[in-house]
């Protein structure tokens, strides 16, 4: 009687472990044995448990505090959220074309597209995606000076999206918009 009694809590806990409820939005990342098996989509869903485990995933942000410190949140989760999302940059020194220093603050859209990408070919997406966003709204502001800064927003967002969304493609990011919201010289 002990054994039934043992076995059926097994069964039941073995059943329970197996059944994932990804919410509307969201995504988890099915591993079988180590290698990728599945990727859920919203709903109730169905694994082996033991041997199917989500992919655990850890994203590390940069925020800055009230007292303007710089502190870094590590996030570790199984799920993927498929939504639109913001990323807002602490403000950067940028040098023109005609050397004057100018103080940036961008703010980033960006949507993860693939899962799978997202999740295998970058290892902290994203401290890649705002790295990525500062080289290159470098790279942008030194082919211009300080008065195309200054007058050419719509074009300067323009050719930033149009990069970063080159270069996120294969880790299956789309980047909708770049804003940039204020241009100090």
């Amino acid at each position: 009687m002990y054994i039934i009694f043992v076995l059926a809590i097994f069964v039941i806990v073995f059943v329970l472990r197996g059944i994932k409820i990804v919410q509307q939005a969201e995504t988890m990342v099915i591993e079988r044995l180590g290698k990728y098996n599945r990727t859920l989509d919203s709903g109730i869903n169905v694994i082996f448990p033991i041997i199917d485990l989500p992919r655990n995933i850890t994203w590390r942000y940069r925020k800055t505090d009230v007292n303007g410190q710089s502190i870094i949140i590590e996030k570790m989760t199984g799920k993927i959220d498929l939504r639109e999302q913001v990323f807002d940059f602490s403000r950067q020194n940028v040098i023109t074309r005609d050397n004057v220093t100018i103080e940036i603050d961008a703010m980033l859209y960006f949507q993860i597209t693939d899962p799978v990408k997202s999740t295998y070919e970058i290892a902290n997406l994203p401290n890649a995606i705002e790295k990525l966003t500062q080289t290159t709204l470098r790279n942008v502001i030194g082919e211009l000076d300080l008065d195309g800064c200054l007058v050419s927003r719509d074009v300067i967002n323009t050719k930033l999206r149009g990069i970063l969304d080159e270069a996120t493609d294969k880790w299956g990011v789309k980047v909708n918009r770049v804003e940039l919201q204020d241009i100090t010289p």
